[in-house]
């Protein structure tokens, strides 16, 4: 990937919604792993893709639903021990409690805006979790990419027409960016 299609430290920062620290805390646990440019610099200039910063906001989407770091890593390690690709940006997840499931159906018919589910427990194997539950959904790709172009709007830092230019995919729900 070419240099003018990645994006800036700073403006990663305001297009995930993320903090400096979460970006190294990320990258310490090899979870985002950025390009470094060190050539003839004292301080290396760092650039992120398009997917990075997906991914960055899926697992802060996950974290606002009080799904910890650990358990974050669980979900990818789960992934990667079943080969299956590991990028959270494109999978439905859903919280429950402490647990969180992997929904790998298509669910078109529940309509888009599908973001919390009632499900009621019928019974369980000790009879004290029978009741009703909400599950919640992390937002699911096409909503983090309007998310991210609506703050690519209204944001003072980023170019647009920069941009437009580097985004890889086209919001759905905002037409007067495209």
């Amino acid at each position: 990937m070419k240099l003018k299609d990645k994006f800036t430290r700073q403006e990663t920062l305001e297009l995930a919604g993320a903090t400096s620290n979460q970006l190294q805390y990320l990258e310490r646990l090899e979870l985002i792993q950025p390009s470094r440019i060190t050539k003839n610099r004292k301080k290396p200039l760092v650039f992120y893709t398009w997917e990075q910063i997906l991914e960055i906001r899926a697992v802060r989407d996950l974290r606002n639903q009080n799904v910890s770091l650990q358990t974050v890593r669980k979900i990818i390690q789960f992934l990667d021990d079943s080969k299956i690709d590991n990028n959270l940006r494109d999978k439905l997840l859903v919280a429950v409690d402490e647990d969180v499931f992997w929904v790998n159906q298509d669910w078109s018919d529940f309509g888009e805006q599908m973001t919390r589910i009632s499900a009621l427990v019928v019974a369980s194997k000790k009879n004290n979790n029978i009741g009703q539950y909400t599950l919640i959904v992390i937002p699911a790709l096409k909503e983090i990419v309007e998310q991210v172009w609506e703050i690519a709007q209204q944001s003072k830092v980023i170019n647009l027409e920069e941009f437009k230019k580097r985004a890889k995919a086209k919001p759905v729900n905002i037409p007067q960016l495209c």
